[in-house]
């Protein structure tokens, strides 16, 4: 279960493109954060999840946020400034077949691609030959299809499959999808014959609903309209923390926008990020640890990056593992985990006020890593 979502130059406060995605897996998931460095190939396969296709003399550099095991990502941002989140998707056309996930669909855009048209071209062109199929869930036999949110500097638009089909819609002011199908026959383009309900003629409603994708979208999207013109990086945090309510946060739920998992909820918020696109400028803020509303959301760009690199797995994991196990004694110790909200709070603030050198985003980090210490150390 995932959330994208994205305000557009006419809905933000300072002209700029935000862009945010809560990243729902299983809990013990780990969901890693890697930089890949633009590359030259003279191979001409490349490996993706499950399948190899054809590789291109050119790739470019992406800060992915994926999980551990997954060649592909759950989310990410090149150097262009393009930007994808992607969503499951349950259809009637799901494939039993082994292909390209839809989590190596976002990755190969962002390394193909110099603008959102572009991304959207490299995904259409490589669904209609390869199709989409293979296992998604980390210890479950999970599969689905997928939608897109894409955006760069300028424009964004909705990608959403069935199977090889797809409907593609341009994003006018704000836009959120969930796990379930948004585009009905509003789309701008498509691959049907003939104009249809896209998401009358392909989503299962039976598992759409127990993903309750309907819901959540409608809660971000609410969020997103009703704050329209004053939209900011701050905003698109608060929305990524949603619980819908205080039931949710301890029994866990699928209809928080900050997913926990209890009992029967096997799906968590793994992993955050937003990214804010002006002027040539990308800056992201990603947790790179579960549940939004227990993680400090640290600052990255491409001139100053702090991610691990693609080789760099176990270390990405630790890293990872560590928050983890902070998240999880805070969600034990109400007392602790207030104290600690505090805390991230007045680091968020200083984050979100800063000028983003080299030295800055350094001492951010350290001082992260000092605060979750101290925490776990409690």
């Amino acid at each position: 279960m995932c959330d994208t979502f994205v305000a557009l130059s006419n809905s933000t406060k300072d002209g700029s493109i935000i862009f945010a995605k809560n990243s729902d897996r299983e809990p013990d998931e780990p969901h890693i954060g890697v930089y890949i460095e633009r590359k030259i190939h003279h191979e001409k396969t490349v490996k993706c999840t499950y399948i190899a296709i054809e590789q291109v003399p050119e790739t470019f550099a992406c800060l992915l946020f994926k999980p551990s095991w997954i060649w592909g990502a759950e989310m990410g941002v090149n150097e262009h400034g393009v930007v994808i989140g992607n969503e499951a998707v349950f259809t009637n056309k799901i494939s039993k077949e082994t292909s390209l996930i839809g989590m190596d669909y976002l990755r190969l855009a962002l390394e193909r691609s110099k603008n959102a048209t572009e991304a959207v071209n490299v995904i259409i062109e490589l669904l209609e030959r390869y199709g989409q199929g293979g296992k998604c869930g980390y210890t479950k036999n999970l599969r689905y299809d997928n939608s897109y949110l894409i955006a760069d500097f300028k424009e964004a638009y909705v990608l959403e499959t069935a199977g090889k089909d797809w409907a593609l819609k341009r994003v006018v002011d704000v836009y959120s999808i969930s796990n379930s199908l948004t585009i009905r026959d509003d789309y701008d383009n498509s691959s049907l014959k003939q104009k249809l309900d896209f998401k009358s003629n392909f989503e299962n409603k039976i598992f759409s609903k127990i993903a309750a994708g309907d819901f959540r979208r409608k809660k971000t999207l609410d969020e997103l309209i009703k704050l329209k013109g004053n939209i900011d990086l701050e905003t698109m945090i608060r929305i990524s923390r949603i619980h819908t309510s205080s039931r949710n946060i301890i029994n866990g739920s699928h209809k928080s926008i900050c997913m926990h998992s209890w009992s029967l909820i096997s799906s968590e918020t793994t992993g955050s990020f937003v990214v804010k696109l002006l002027n040539g400028n990308i800056k992201v803020l990603a947790t790179l640890s579960p549940r939004p509303c227990s993680s400090i959301y640290k600052p990255l760009n491409f001139k100053n990056n702090l991610l691990f690199k693609e080789n760099e797995v176990e270390s990405a994991t630790s890293y990872w593992k560590k928050r983890k196990k902070l998240v999880s004694k805070l969600s034990k110790n109400s007392l602790l985990k207030k104290k600690f909200e505090i805390q991230r709070d007045e680091l968020e603030k200083e984050i979100l006020k800063m000028n983003w050198t080299h030295e800055t985003i350094s001492k951010i980090w350290k001082n992260e890593e000092e605060l979750v210490d101290n925490f776990l150390n409690v």
